[in-house]
């Protein structure tokens, strides 16, 4: 498989997963609902989407670096991110 290929695979792959979670939000009723249907987002989406993006053929290094810091800044604050929601909503509940 060519790397031009491999890419065009995971970029494709990222964004299905980000329009499905797109498609699905609004038929979500509670806050919690709208969280489970959002986090595949930060965990699946965006990394591979990231992923593909830096094994793009005419990707420099600068490229690499931009696309690597942002998945490092995602990686870190997506998931805190999320548990705060999560909390958040758990103490609104009562």
């Amino acid at each position: 498989m060519s790397l031009s290929l491999l890419s065009d695979v995971l970029i494709w792959a990222g964004a299905a997963v980000a329009v499905t979670t797109g498609l699905r939000l609004p038929f979500t009723r509670d806050a919690a609902g709208r969280l489970h249907v959002v986090a595949p987002v930060t965990v699946l989406a965006a990394p591979v989407l990231l992923a593909g993006l830096a094994l793009r053929p005419w990707s420099s290094w600068h490229d690499v670096a931009k696309i690597a810091v942002i998945a490092v800044l995602l990686a870190a604050t997506g998931p805190a991110t999320v548990v705060t929601t999560g909390q958040a909503v758990g103490r609104a509940r009562g």
